[in-house]
């Protein structure tokens, strides 16, 4: 189900053993952009491609090792993070659902030995290291025992870091189930949440893209 294109598990675990308490950030990238149009992993910020920016981003924050989980467009996607240190994971069967790709996620930090795992997605195009670093002082400051996610609006959701102990449920997801069924399980004092403003922004619709756009061209002057 899941193809590591780097064979890197070894040398992953290797890193994990020489940080403290450390967890595996997972940029989840598979979908197939239908309501967009377009390939979003592909779609240009700042002159390169989503996916880069975002994997760029996570090793920024230095919060422990990188992996992108891919399935439709992989050839593609997996040509634009080529040169950096990130290990490409594919999805063969990405077409199932969201469920099926934290579920790849989740298998790549179990077979890390990880305390835990970031999970973001690759059109949040907003969020910066700071963000993540945000999320992982909370995890860290609940001895890495309770989940974190971040509020955007009313609502809750990714970025969020998984404890171990939640890793055996993230390995049960199927279909187009996200995470949200496993948080919902956790008590109260189990789940913290994180202010992160950023994390509302998201890259679904033609409209969404028309506003990133409109914020390329801002930044170019």
């Amino acid at each position: 189900m899941i193809r590591n294109e780097l064979s890197e598990m070894v040398s992953l675990g290797e890193r994990l053993n020489t940080a403290t308490e450390p967890a595996v950030l997972a940029i989840l990238a598979p979908g197939a952009s239908r309501r967009l149009g377009q390939p979003k992993q592909l779609v240009a910020l700042g002159g390169e491609p989503l996916l880069r920016r975002q994997c760029r981003t996570a090793l920024e924050a230095q919060i422990g090792p990188v992996a992108a989980i891919l399935g439709c467009h992989a050839a593609e996607c997996a040509a634009t993070i080529i040169d950096l240190p990130v290990t490409r994971n594919i999805n063969e069967r990405w077409a199932e659902g969201l469920g099926v790709s934290i579920r790849c996620a989740a298998q790549v930090a179990a077979a890390a030995d990880a305390s835990g795992l970031l999970l973001l997605h690759v059109d949040q195009y907003r969020l910066t290291a700071a963000d993540l670093n945000s999320l992982h002082a909370a995890w860290l400051d609940s001895r890495c025992l309770s989940a974190c996610a971040a509020i955007h609006g009313d609502d809750f959701g990714p970025p969020v870091i998984f404890p171990r102990r939640c890793f055996g449920e993230l390995l049960q997801l199927n279909g187009d189930a996200g995470a949200r069924s496993v948080l919902a399980k956790l008590p109260a004092d189990a789940l913290q949440r994180v202010e992160i403003p950023n994390a509302i922004a998201d890259l679904d619709l033609p409209a969404h893209l028309t506003a990133l756009s409109a914020r390329n061209r801002a930044c170019s002057f």
